[in-house]
């Protein structure tokens, strides 16, 4: 493709649709408009000095790093942070949310303190599941939640539609489900995918990536974000996220998980394991993130949520993609309230 049609293909297929516009209101089983948007409010919230401890669960591979916050009789929830993020992500959010919540918040494979995969092996959205079902049973973990943020959320929702008996509630942060590529050029997609893999191995074979400085680092995140990040939550974020080595710093995630796609999950499956979710939903939708699918496509998934799902609810609030980190204080009551019910 020349690079009139590399721009289109991006357009069309890679970049999020309505990157900062706002997307109609959902409605619920009575066909009355769910809340939304609703204003930023800070009263009732349940701030606390919270504490966390550092900790990994060993993998076939390597090992799982993660923080967990919160008692360890509490009500166990896991939260899973997006695409090329890291635990750091729920950072401001979680001690803002009730106290009796045992939260472990993972660094997905190949982000973060976690390790990486071999360079033979790619990553795959299905790899979380077997992650999570690991983790679980090494805490011993019969039933769980999860706060899930864009591919977080994604594989959150997976999660409930596989494992259903295991999942009570399930809080989806600027994301619905996973979102597939556009059938008819999806040998594209798989054909650029398989360049990028082999581009990101021969660099990786050569040796460490060259050094930057850490306002460069500061200057991409926020960059690689769309200005949804700001200089305080790239901070947060780069305490698990940079490696200080001579001359500079590198990023710690694997370069690999730049060569997209991560997964492809057709609609009408998605559907269907939507169908067998039984745990209370409550999706959270940043008017000013990315809308990664048509409007009617959430629609029939929260409608097909429904099927099972005692609670099913969706909630617009004014910010962009990283707003549970930037401005927790606009959602931590309504989590908190939704663990509480």
């Amino acid at each position: 493709m020349d690079s009139c049609d590399k721009l289109v293909f991006r357009l069309q297929h890679l970049i999020p649709h309505g990157l900062a516009s706002a997307a109609p209101k959902i409605t619920n089983n009575n066909s009355i408009p769910l809340q939304g948007p609703v204003e930023p409010t800070s009263k009732n919230l349940c701030v606390s000095s919270k504490s966390f401890e550092e900790v990994t669960f060993p993998m076939t591979y390597g090992q799982i790093a993660a923080k967990i916050w919160g008692p360890s009789n509490g009500q166990p929830v896991f939260a899973l942070h997006g695409w090329l993020d890291n635990a750091g992500t729920f950072d401001n959010l979680i001690p803002m949310l009730p106290e009796n919540l045992r939260v472990v918040a993972v660094d997905i494979p190949g982000h973060g303190l976690s390790d990486h995969f071999p360079r033979d092996i790619m990553y795959h959205f299905m790899d979380c599941l077997l992650a999570i079902e690991r983790i679980s049973q090494q805490l011993k973990w019969e039933k769980f939640s999860f706060i899930g943020h864009s591919l977080g959320g994604c594989m959150a929702m997976l999660y409930a539609g596989v494992f259903p008996e295991k999942v009570v509630k399930l809080v989806n942060v600027d994301i619905v489900r996973v979102t597939t590529t556009r059938a008819e050029t999806m040998n594209l997609r798989l054909r650029k995918t398989v360049g990028k893999l082999l581009k990101y191995e021969n660099a990786i074979m050569q040796g460490p990536e060259k050094p930057i400085t850490y306002e460069t680092a500061i200057e991409k995140s926020i960059n690689g974000s769309f200005g949804s990040l700001n200089r305080n939550a790239c901070e947060i974020m780069l305490k698990r996220g940079l490696k200080k080595v001579n001359g500079g710093y590198v990023f710690r995630r694997d370069r690999r998980l730049h060569a997209a796609p991560l997964s492809f999950c057709p609609k009408e499956d998605q559907v269907i394991l939507a169908e067998k979710v039984t745990a209370d939903v409550l999706i959270i939708k940043f008017i000013e993130g990315p809308y990664f699918e048509s409007i009617e496509d959430q629609i029939e998934h929260i409608e097909a949520l429904k099927k099972n799902s005692k609670s099913v609810r969706y909630v617009e609030i004014e910010g962009k993609h990283h707003t549970h980190l930037t401005h927790p204080e606009r959602i931590a009551n309504l989590i908190a309230e939704f663990f509480k019910s």
